[in-house]
């Protein structure tokens, strides 16, 4: 790409951002407004994914850049497409707004976790055996705080299926906040890592909460749009580390 294409893009995303970090306060102000989707959050995630977007067409040159950018920017597309999926815009499987979210939202991270290989655990070839007991170590102790956290304060006999459902979403989901953590012990920039572990932190907190309450108690955190919330601000910040350093 040119470079004289590069201070336009780089304008644009900083008045994204501003104008995402007013919807996610917005959120808040018209809790309880919408009777049907929420297109204040569906804005919001979708100015996410032209974020996505930008950072990707910046780094079109730089291979390895690239890779990562194009891949954060399919997994946010496709977390956008669930986004609409769960408001009941859209439908697959009709009526089922849930299972439809969560099979989308699984596959979103996949494609996280294919943009967070490099040098990370699952996906090690010709690495240090030390790297790689390391980063495996990390992702085991991930596991463990999962199903540890799932058993203590989500796990639902009388919802088997949907405990399952989300449990197994949520190894996918803990993997690549795991993944984020193998950035810091690594020669990433500590601020893009930072950005990677925080981001992927409040989408975890996000469907924490949306599980909580679908499993345990439909009333929590009511009149707050923590969801809403944490979710936007963590995609958001996922989405700033291109833009501070790189693959």
């Amino acid at each position: 790409m040119s470079d004289s294409y590069k201070p336009p893009i780089r304008i644009l995303r900083f008045s994204l951002i501003i104008v995402i970090l007013a919807i996610i306060v917005l959120l808040q102000v018209f809790t309880g407004f919408w009777s049907g989707p929420n297109w204040t959050f569906l804005i919001g995630s979708a100015l996410i994914v032209l974020l996505a977007f930008l950072n990707f067409i910046e780094k079109i040159d730089n291979a390895h850049s690239s890779r990562f950018t194009f891949f954060m920017f399919i997994a946010m597309f496709v977390c956008y497409f669930a986004d609409l999926l769960m408001a009941g815009v859209h439908y697959i499987i009709p009526g089922e707004t849930l299972i439809n979210g969560v099979i989308f939202f699984l596959t979103g991270h996949v494609i996280y976790l294919l943009a967070l290989r490099n040098r990370s655990p699952l996906f090690l070839r010709k690495e240090s055996p030390k790297l790689i007991r390391r980063n495996l170590l990390v992702w085991f102790a991930g596991m463990v705080f999962l199903f540890v956290l799932f058993f203590l304060t989500l796990y639902n006999p009388a919802n088997m299926v949907i405990s399952i459902g989300l449990v197994l979403y949520g190894i996918f989901l803990t993997s690549s906040l795991v993944f984020s953590i193998t950035k810091w012990f690594d020669d990433f920039p500590q601020i893009f890592s930072l950005c990677l572990i925080f981001g992927f932190l409040l989408f975890f907190i996000s469907d924490y909460i949306l599980g909580y309450k679908i499993l345990m108690d439909s009333g929590f955190l009511s009149g707050i749009e923590a969801v809403g919330i944490t979710y936007l601000l963590g995609q958001m910040i996922i989405h700033l580390s291109p833009m501070i350093g790189s693959e």
